[in-house]
């Protein structure tokens, strides 16, 4: 069934969101003169399920969005936080005919015409929510045409997260760019706090989804925020503005990475975690015919932890190194070395090209560049020398010096499986 040609400006309100629990029940206290006594937990959202795509209650992304965001729920935040807080939805997106949910994000899309939804919504989590494709079906495919279209507001992406919890599942996401190469969008953007005097903490959970030909698959991040990817599919994101990435995470308490696949990033990082604590295990960042800069970039110290990790270098990448920990003085905007930091590697593959094709006259390929003893203007106010305790590393096209870590270096190259961990 045809969508409406519906008014243009409304909001994909749901769609920039979240989802999950709040915090468990404080733990006993001792009331005065009193046994103990328990503080009651707090009341958790109950989730009101949206179904979209053909035949459903909502034929669009969009009209579910101007639902969630109706003066009877979010109400643009005029409701409280606290009323808020118990606002939930699952919104259940069944695939559609291709092209069917093409630019459909409301306020900047060619796709409406004019405006739809009061009050308007411009992308900011306003709720817990889950938002996931119907189980046991195909993920749907959400993407944009190009030139800007299907994204929030400037400079955003589809979905915007924040204050909320947020889970999104079994999706595909593809083409949230800019045409002429200079954009800095992303599919789904994290970090916003739309709610005023209330602190950025939440959960974002990521898992069974796909991102492609996009300015950034995933981007942003702040403290307070917790992000889990698992089991997702990243590849063929960045553009000519040098300003995108695979995955691009940024100062956030921690970050989780489980079974995913990251390669061929047209320019930018593989991976990169402004985190406090990074946590990988059983991943792949391959290079692999892009032109990626390193595959793991880890800029601002902070604790690495490894357990299991392939990394592929290409031979048209833009860095020297395959992994590249505490090399950037960010004082400046207020990003400085973490003041926690220790790094831990078991089961690490580390793989070089012969030399780098785009640059054959830099010094050799490094496997771990380890940056934190280099000083205050290299890392950072506070930065310190913070060793590797590794075990169980694995190294081709790089020596024993070269590896930087302790290692056994393979006489030929170990196989490499590139096949999506998306669940067929």
């Amino acid at each position: 069934m045809p969508i409406p040609n519906l008014p243009r400006r409304s909001v994909l309100a749901g769609l920039a969101l979240a989802a999950g629990g709040l915090s468990a029940a404080s733990a006993p206290i001792e009331g005065a003169g009193g046994p103990p006594r328990a503080e009651p937990a707090p009341r958790r959202p109950d989730y009101e399920v949206l179904e979209v795509g053909p035949g459903k209650r909502f034929a669009s992304l969009t009209l579910a969005g101007c639902f969630m965001n109706s003066e009877a729920r979010w109400n643009n935040s005029y409701a409280g936080a606290e009323r808020i807080a118990r606002m939930g939805f699952r919104v259940i997106i069944s695939p559609g005919p291709p092209g069917y949910y093409t630019n459909d994000s409301g306020s900047h899309s060619r796709r409406w015409t004019s405006l739809v939804g009061w009050p308007p919504y411009e992308g900011s989590l306003l709720g817990p929510v889950v938002i996931e494709g119907e189980p046991g079906k195909p993920a749907p495919m959400l993407d944009t045409d190009g030139a800007g279209d299907g994204v929030l507001y400037y400079q955003k992406g589809l979905f915007a997260t924040g204050n909320f919890d947020a889970t999104f599942r079994n999706l595909a996401f593809r083409g949230f760019r800019r045409k002429d190469g200079q954009g800095n969008y992303a599919a789904i953007r994290l970090g916003e706090t739309p709610l005023e005097g209330t602190p950025l903490a939440s959960q974002v959970i990521i898992e069974d989804c796909e991102f492609s030909e996009c300015d950034n698959g995933l981007l942003g991040g702040a403290p307070g925020q917790r992000l889990t990817l698992r089991r997702c599919y990243f590849h063929h994101n960045g553009n000519t503005a040098a300003k995108s990435h695979n995955i691009y995470v940024g100062a956030m308490d921690e970050l989780t990475v489980e079974e995913v696949l990251s390669r061929r990033c047209t320019i930018g990082h593989l991976l990169k975690s402004r985190a406090a604590k990074t946590t990988i295990r059983n991943s792949r960042l391959l290079g692999g015919g892009g032109a990626e800069s390193a595959c793991l970039d880890v800029p601002n110290a902070g604790i690495l932890e490894i357990d299991g990790l392939t990394c592929e270098k290409s031979e048209d990448s833009d860095a020297n190194w395959i992994i590249h920990y505490a090399g950037e003085n960010q004082d400046a905007d207020g990003l400085p070395f973490h003041a926690q930091s220790r790094i831990r590697i078991n089961n690490l593959t580390l793989i070089a090209p012969p030399k780098l094709r785009r640059h054959p006259n830099w010094p050799e390929i490094i496997g771990f560049a380890n940056q934190s003893g280099d000083g205050a203007e290299i890392s950072g106010r506070g930065s310190h020398f913070v060793p590797v305790e590794a075990k169980g590393v694995r190294v081709h096209g790089l020596t024993e010096k070269s590896a930087g870590l302790p290692c056994q270096v393979l006489a030929e190259r170990p196989l490499v499986d590139g096949a999506s961990p998306l669940r067929a």
